[in-house]
């Protein structure tokens, strides 16, 4: 009987350490998120065709690719401002839950897309493609919001490690508890492609309107950053670039 009870108690704490494992793997896999933003530049006159195209047929194939599970989420947005002939105007957001399937080819555009349409390069010209990872967010609660927008803040900072430990155990806490009129946030890790003269990480805070975005990037003398922040020896060099983007699309 002894040996029995020694028995079930050894392979209960081997089951117990398989849950534990295979819980840990599984929240790991969920909070795992890679993501690819391509940015393209549509001149003003091809706008409205060009957002017709990828809203009402393009769209079609990846939201196939989301409900057969090839990618999480995937967006469409504006640059809000900024001269349209020397930059880009618009960018997409893929979504991934593995850098596997970033770079796996999902389903492609419905059959019923014609020809003419899926040749709709020349309304726009292509930029780039960068592959990034997310190191830690918080995520909008709820749907998300028509013409909410986000402002993506890029930067090149000093101490890589530094800049991220910090946003994910000091700025983090810091947003969830207070009331910064933030609906999301989060920080990103540059995978590809990468150079000195490009930024390697961003921040992204979401808001629920234009004019709640441009509030918050307006100065605050009185604003404290959290206690213990080493953010002016991190990245001294502050942002390199801060943007404004406001959803078209979003499906997930």
């Amino acid at each position: 009987n002894k040996n029995c009870s020694s028995t079930s108690n050894v392979g209960g704490l081997i089951m117990k350490k398989a849950i534990f494992i295979l819980s840990f793997l599984f929240s790991v896999s969920l909070n795992a998120q890679y993501y690819m933003i391509t940015f393209v530049n549509v001149p003003a006159e091809n706008q409205e065709e060009f957002v017709n195209i990828e809203t009402e047929f393009w769209a079609e194939g990846k939201q196939a690719n989301i409900d057969a599970g090839n990618q999480l989420a995937w967006g469409l947005v504006r640059k809000v401002g900024g001269n349209p002939n020397n930059s880009w105007t618009h960018a997409f957001i893929n979504v991934y839950e593995s850098a596997e399937k970033m770079t796996s080819p999902g389903i492609g555009p419905s059959g019923n897309l014609s020809s003419s349409l899926v040749t709709n390069g020349t309304l726009s010209s292509y930029q780039a493609d960068f592959h990034w990872v997310v190191k830690s967010s918080i995520p909008q609660s709820g749907e998300r919001l028509d013409g909410q927008v986000t402002v993506w803040n890029f930067a090149n900072p000093k101490n890589l490690s530094g800049f991220i430990n910090e946003n994910i155990n000091l700025w983090k806490p810091f947003f969830e508890s207070n009331d910064t009129g933030r609906i999301s946030w989060g920080v990103g890790l540059k995978l590809n492609p990468r150079s000195n003269n490009l930024s390697t990480v961003m921040t992204w805070d979401g808001y629920s309107s234009l004019a709640e975005a441009l509030n918050s990037l307006d100065i605050d003398p009185s604003f404290n950053p959290p206690r213990g922040s080493k953010m002016d020896e991190y990245d001294p060099d502050g942002w390199t670039a801060q943007v404004i983007v406001q959803d078209i699309m979003w499906l997930n």
